[in-house]
């Protein structure tokens, strides 16, 4: 049994202009210490699926209308808040995408640890203040003691980032989600913060999903990888796969784009177009008004994801000669 399995999500969001899925037909399996990547533009439903996942999806304006999370077992759907506040910080952790954001400034970063561990588990507060000085030393703060009673403005981006680390970690979840956590980094900070990351994972045996828009990322870091494009998952395979066989004409084109060391070129190859408004999807694959080799039949449905080898999923019509009765009797 895997540790994590979603099963047809589906998120939805309304507003003044009606109700749109973010998140549309989603599944995939996570098993312990495996980590996967989910890629893919601004608005693809990367952060929607990892806020799904821990109950943090705000109603309203949002709701999760279809489908299952199960963790260990435990339909999380089914769970009250309060069992489900448990579970947040003790057995599932996530890194958010802007620590100075996601960090109250009004609280010191010893309270904002402590408050994690003495609310998960029973201990004083001397014990919790030394196991906050612990996990700054374990995430690379220079004099943790001292870090401890200083507030977020007065740590640096990359120090704020390891806090957030510090915070998720401080309880040995078993399944970590990591949305960006790299964002607004320079690139150094970027390798330090993922290398420790993989360090940390590897010493604790955690599942992690690593929502990224950065193949480079991916590419280092997973055992797997999805791709998701407006809401849905257009392919999914291990890393090796996506980057040796990518399938998918969207997988394709975000690897297309990546400056090569070993070719020159004037100018990066770009997927045409944009992403398109949840309130004005296009009808059959979302991603046919970019595709350079959409066809009448790409209109017609959404095409289901296709074994086009062992463990490598892609929902593209193109990949198979399937007539439309036949495609439709496999959706």
């Amino acid at each position: 049994m895997p540790l994590l399995a979603v099963r047809n999500l589906r998120t939805e969001f309304s507003g003044d202009d009606g109700t749109f899925a973010a998140v549309e037909d989603v599944s995939f399996d996570l098993e312990a210490g495996e980590v996967i990547g989910i890629v893919g533009e601004s608005g693809s439903g990367k952060s929607v699926t990892a806020l799904s996942i821990l109950g943090l999806i705000p109603d309203p304006p949002g709701r999760i209308t279809k489908g299952s999370i199960t963790f260990d077992g435990q339909d999380l759907l089914g769970l009250s808040e309060r069992r489900m506040r448990r579970i947040r910080g003790a057995d599932i952790a996530m890194i958010f995408q802007e620590p100075m954001t996601s960090l109250n400034p009004v609280f010191t970063i010893g309270d904002q640890i402590t408050e994690t561990i003495r609310f998960h588990e029973r201990i004083g507060r001397r014990a919790a203040r030394d196991r906050a000085i612990e996990m700054l030393d374990r995430v690379g703060i220079a004099l943790p003691a001292q870090r401890l009673d200083e507030y977020p403005h007065q740590l640096s981006g990359g120090m704020r980032q390891r806090a957030m680390i510090a915070i998720a970690l401080s309880c040995n979840p078993r399944l970590l989600l990591a949305d960006e956590p790299t964002t607004a980094l320079d690139v150094t900070i970027q390798a330090q913060i993922l290398d420790l990351l993989r360090e940390l994972q590897e010493e604790l045996r955690m599942a992690v999903v690593l929502i990224t828009h950065d193949l480079g990322v991916v590419a280092q870091h997973v055992d797997r990888v999805m791709v998701m494009y407006a809401g849905r998952v257009v392919e999914e395979a291990s890393v090796m796969d996506a980057f040796a066989r990518p399938s998918h004409p969207y997988t394709q084109g975000l690897l297309r784009s990546i400056p090569s060391l070993d070719e020159e070129r004037e100018r990066l190859d770009a997927i045409p177009g944009m992403v398109p408004s949840p309130f004005a999807l296009p009808p059959g694959c979302r991603f046919a008004p970019r595709c350079i080799h959409a066809r009448d039949a790409c209109a017609a449905m959404h095409p289901p994801l296709i074994e086009v080898g062992e463990a490598h999923r892609a929902a593209c019509i193109g990949l198979v000669d399937y007539d439309l009765a036949r495609l439709a009797a496999t959706a």
